[in-house]
């Protein structure tokens, strides 16, 4: 049996990152037909279909071709990291962190400051977008760690939990429920209510509180975590957060309550593609992210 190369893994790697061979080919300055036929030795080597060729709706990676491509770019990351070793620029280029919008606030600026301080030759490129979105770029290849809540985990990624998340009732100093120590689920069913309208927060919320038999008012929604605590503390409505900070944005104090009943957890984890080995940046970025943030 002939061996897999370096060159076949590179080619397969960039059509699974580009989902297109003509991408594919001019990242890696080949012609097309280069990199069709690294695919088909590499098809005939493993002995396994590693793509779908649809007409006009370009390749789509089978289960198969996933896993060999995850399992690729650890082995091309070994030989860089070997010959980047031995040249003396190690821990040098460009580290790609994907990040959930409201997250990003918490975890982003610890990360830079680290990175800046600790690994002067890397740039932190960052990209923040939806749970899914930023999960499947990274199974592409396109970022080398992600960071999610629980609850929008994707299946094939396996994570590392930095800190336990229970929701609370958010409310403006002033509001009726203020002076409580502990609230149940149903008196939020007597108030208006805010919904921060952003995955996984909108259906798990009344999903929450419909279990418990709560119709909520719902009176404002928003994508933005800010404006949801604005609202909360000019006493128009209450939320239910996780993240508690002692004012909103406009300066207005809150108040955060626990509540009786057990709604479970939604909590904050790194996320790496199954299968794959951390980099020892990656491993430095989530022990670092794990000591920073606070229980």
């Amino acid at each position: 049996m002939r061996d897999v190369t370096l060159r076949q893994l590179e080619y397969f790697v960039a059509v699974a990152e580009e989902q297109s061979i003509t991408r594919a080919a001019l990242r890696c300055h080949v012609t097309q037909a280069a990199i069709s036929q690294a695919l088909k030795e590499l098809e005939t080597v493993l002995g396994v279909q590693l793509l779908i060729r649809r007409t006009a709706k370009g390749l789509h990676l089978t289960p198969t071709g996933r896993a060999v491509a995850t399992r690729s770019r650890t082995v091309l990351g070994g030989v860089r990291s070997l010959v980047s070793t031995a040249d003396g620029t190690a821990e040098r280029g460009t580290y790609t962190v994907g990040c959930f919008p409201t997250l990003s606030p918490l975890i982003i600026p610890g990360i830079a400051e680290f990175i800046a301080h600790n690994y002067p030759g890397v740039r932190l490129e960052i990209v923040e977008d939806t749970a899914p979105e930023i999960q499947e770029r990274m199974m592409r290849g396109q970022a080398d760690l992600c960071f999610i809540y629980e609850a929008q985990r994707h299946p094939e990624v396996s994570t590392i939990l930095l800190r336990e998340r229970h929701f609370r009732v958010a409310v403006a100093a002033d509001h009726p429920l203020a002076t409580r120590d502990v609230v149940s689920v149903t008196d939020l069913a007597d108030y208006p209510y805010a919904l921060l309208n952003l995955d996984p927060a909108t259906y798990l919320n009344e999903a929450m509180l419909r279990r418990f038999g709560v119709v909520p008012t719902i009176v404002y929604r928003s994508t933005s975590v800010q404006t949801i605590r604005s609202i909360v503390g000019r006493g128009l409505a209450c939320a239910l957060l996780m993240q508690e900070v002692e004012e909103s944005d406009e300066g207005r104090p809150l108040r955060f309550l626990p509540i009786a009943e057990d709604l479970g957890t939604n909590s904050l984890l790194a996320a790496l593609p199954r299968g794959v080995r951390p980099s020892p940046l990656t491993t430095a970025v989530i022990e670092h992210c794990q000591s920073a943030i606070e229980a």
